[in-house]
C-alpha cells in the first residue's frame, strides 16, 4: 500500500542559507539524506542547523537506519526548470521509499534533508511536513517521498 498525502513545501533552515552562500554545503555534490523525524521533532524549529541538534528522529527499526537513507542520486542534482534561466535543487523524480520492513515506521511527521558527513553528522538543509498528523506506516507498506515538479527549491 502506498501513501497519499498532501505534505508542505521544503522549507530551507536559517543557517543553510549561509552555508549554501560560503560553500559548507555544496549542492549537487557530496551525500545527502532523508531523516523521517517524529510529530514531537524540533524539525519544524528553523534555528537548527546540525544533525546532532535534530530530535525525536523516528527509531531505527522495521527498515529504517538511524541518520536517515541517501537521496537518488545521492548527491541530490541540479536540473533546468520551467525555463533556461531557472534551475531546480532536486532528487531522482522516483523519489525515495521507506519500506516498513518486520516492523511499524511509527510517529512520522516531518522529512529532514541534510548534508551527510559522517553516520551522526552533518549540516541540516531543509525540512517538509509531510502530514498534519503523525501517522504509522505498517509492514510491509511503503513510505515513497516524491520530489514537486519544480523540485525541493529553484533559483532563477
Amino acid at each position: 500500500r502506498r501513501f497519499n498525502m498532501a505534505a508542505s513545501a521544503w522549507q530551507l533552515y536559517n543557517e543553510a542559507k549561509k552555508y549554501i552562500g560560503n560553500g559548507t554545503i555544496t549542492l549537487g555534490a557530496g551525500v545527502f539524506k532523508m531523516v523521517l523525524a517524529k510529530a514531537s521533532s524540533n524539525a519544524s524549529t528553523f534555528t537548527i542547523s546540525v544533525y546532532s541538534e535534530l530530535t525525536n528522529e523516528i527509531a531505527a527499526a522495521g527498515g529504517y537506519v538511524a541518520g536517515g537513507r541517501n537521496l537518488v542520486p545521492a548527491t541530490a542534482q541540479w536540473v533546468t526548470g520551467a525555463s533556461a534561466k531557472q534551475m531546480k535543487f532536486t532528487m531522482s523524480a522516483v523519489g525515495l521509499a521507506f519500506t516498513a520492513s518486520g516492523g511499524s515506521l511509527v510517529d512520522i511527521k516531518y522529512a529532514v534533508l541534510r548534508n551527510s558527513t559522517g553516520a551522526g553528522a552533518g549540516k541540516l538543509l531543509c525540512f517538509c511536513q509531510l502530514s498534519s498528523a503523525n501517522f504509522t506506516v505498517a509492514s510491509p507498506n511503503t513510505l515513497t517521498v516524491l520530489p514537486a515538479a519544480t523540485g525541493i527549491f529553484t533559483l532563477t
